[in-house]
C-alpha cells in the first residue's frame, strides 16, 4: 500500500513539473503565429474561398409550370406541362471560381502579414519581460555589493574607526534597493501574465532567457515590393480585375431551353420544345458597376505607393535608431562600465583599509548602479529597433 501511494506521490509531482514549463522567443513566435485565433480565422477563411470555388456552377432555377386554355367547362380545351431551364455560359463560372482562387490567394497574404506583426508584438513583450528579469539580477548583484560594504563598515565600526553612520547609510540603501526591486518584480509578473494570455497558455511559470543581451542582426537592403502587406495590396488588384471580369461576364447572353407536353381536346400526347438566346436589354447598371470597380484599382494603386512609403520611413527611422544605440552602447560597454568598475574596486579596498570616506564608496556604488541601468536601457532599445527592423525584411 505504501508503494502504491509513493508511486501516485511521484505521478502527481511530475504530472505537476510538465505541466508548468518556461518558453523562449523562438517558441513564443512559433506558437502565437500558428496558434493564434486571428491566423485560425484566416485558414478558415482560406478553407471558404477554396470551397466556394464550385459556387459559380451553380445554375438559374428551373421553370416548372403548368398552363391551359379552356372554352366552357368541358374540359375539352389545351393544357401544358412545361418545363424551362436557362444556362449560363462556361465562361460566367470560370470568371467566379479563378475570383475565388484569387480571394484564397488573398487571405494567405492577409495571414502572413498577421503573422509579422504578432511576431513583432510577441518578440517585443519578450524583451520586455527579459529586460525586467535582468534588471532583478543587476539589483541582486547591487544589493550583494551594499551588503559587502556594510561589513565592512560594520568591522570598522567594531574597531572603532567610525560610527555607526556608515552602517545604517548603507542599510538604508539596501531598503532603498528592496523597494526598488519589489516594484521591478511585480511589473515583471503583470508582463509575464500579459504574455500568458497572449499566449492563451496558463502553463508558462517563465522565460527561459535569463539575461538580456544584443540581438544577433545586421543592415541590408529591403526589397519592399515583396513586403506581406504589399504583396497583399498587389493581391487585391489582382483581385480586383477578376471581379471585373465577373461583372462584365453579366453582359453575356444565356441559352434557354424548354419542353412542354399537352393535352388537346382530351387528345395526347402533343410534345414542344424551344431554344432561345436571353440577351441583356438594360446594361447601364452593369456598366457603371465596373467603371466603378476600375476606379477601386485606381485606389488601391494609390494604396501600395503610401505602403511602400510608409514601410521606407520605417526602415529609415530603424536603421537610424540602430545605428546611435550601437554607438551609445558601445561607448558604455568601453568606456563607462570599465572605468567605473576599477574605480568601485579600488573604493572598496581603500574604505576597507581607511583611506576613503563611506560616502564617496556609496557614490561610486550609486554610479553603478546608473551605469548598468544604462546599459540594460540601450540594449533593451536596441532589442526593440532590431525587432522592428526584422518585421520590415521578407520571410
Amino acid at each position: 500500500m505504501s508503494k502504491l501511494i509513493i508511486t501516485a506521490i511521484l505521478l502527481f509531482f511530475s504530472w505537476s513539473l510538465n505541466a508548468q514549463k518556461s518558453i523562449s522567443m523562438e517558441e513564443v513566435i512559433e506558437q502565437i503565429t500558428k496558434q493564434h485565433p486571428t491566423v485560425l480565422q484566416q485558414d478558415l477563411y482560406i478553407e471558404q474561398q477554396l470551397i466556394l470555388k464550385d459556387a459559380g456552377k451553380k445554375q438559374p432555377f428551373l421553370n416548372v409550370g403548368y398552363t391551359f386554355e379552356e372554352v366552357g367547362i368541358g374540359s375539352s380545351g389545351i393544357h401544358s406541362l412545361y418545363l424551362l431551364q436557362n444556362f449560363n455560359l462556361p465562361k460566367v463560372a470560370k470568371s467566379k471560381s479563378i475570383l475565388q482562387e484569387e480571394l484564397a490567394k488573398t487571405g494567405a497574404l492577409q495571414k502572413e502579414a498577421t503573422q509579422k506583426q504578432l511576431e513583432r508584438y510577441s518578440a517585443s513583450l519578450y524583451q520586455q519581460i527579459l529586460f525586467l528579469k535582468s534588471k532583478q539580477r543587476l539589483n541582486e548583484y547591487l544589493l550583494a555589493t551594499y551588503r559587502k560594504i556594510e561589513t565592512i563598515a560594520q568591522k570598522r565600526l567594531d574597531a572603532g574607526e567610525t560610527s555607526k553612520l556608515p552602517v545604517l547609510a548603507t542599510q538604508t540603501a539596501q531598503q532603498q534597493l528592496e523597494l526598488q526591486q519589489m516594484s521591478i518584480r511585480q511589473n515583471y509578473l503583470v508582463q509575464l501574465e500579459k504574455l500568458k494570455q497572449y499566449l492563451m497558455d496558463s502553463t508558462i511559470t517563465d522565460i527561459r532567457d535569463t539575461a538580456l543581451v544584443v540581438l544577433s542582426n545586421t543592415l541590408q537592403s529591403i526589397d519592399f515590393e515583396a513586403h506581406p502587406l504589399v504583396k497583399k495590396i498587389d493581391q487585391n488588384i489582382i483581385v480586383n480585375n477578376a471581379r471585373s471580369q465577373v461583372i462584365q461576364n453579366q453582359l453575356l447572353p444565356q441559352i434557354s431551353v424548354g419542353f412542354q407536353t399537352q393535352i388537346v381536346q382530351l387528345q395526347y400526347p402533343f410534345f414542344g420544345g424551344q431554344i432561345g438566346v436571353n440577351v441583356p436589354l438594360f446594361k447601364k447598371g452593369v456598366k457603371a458597376e465596373m467603371k466603378a470597380n476600375e476606379l477601386n484599382t485606381r485606389i488601391l494603386e494609390q494604396g501600395k505607393i503610401w505602403q511602400i512609403q510608409q514601410l521606407n520611413g520605417q526602415q529609415k527611422i530603424a536603421m537610424k535608431n540602430i545605428e546611435q544605440l550601437q554607438q551609445q552602447l558601445a561607448h558604455v560597454e568601453n568606456t563607462i562600465l570599465p572605468t567605473l568598475q576599477k574605480q568601485q574596486e579600488f573604493s572598496e579596498t581603500a574604505y576597507a583599509i581607511g583611506e576613503l570616506n563611506y560616502l564617496n564608496v556609496l557614490q561610486g556604488s550609486q554610479q553603478i548602479i546608473m551605469a548598468r541601468n544604462s546599459y540594460l536601457q540601450v540594449v533593451f532599445q536596441l532589442n526593440l529597433a532590431w525587432i522592428n527592423y526584422q518585421y520590415l525584411m521578407v520571410g
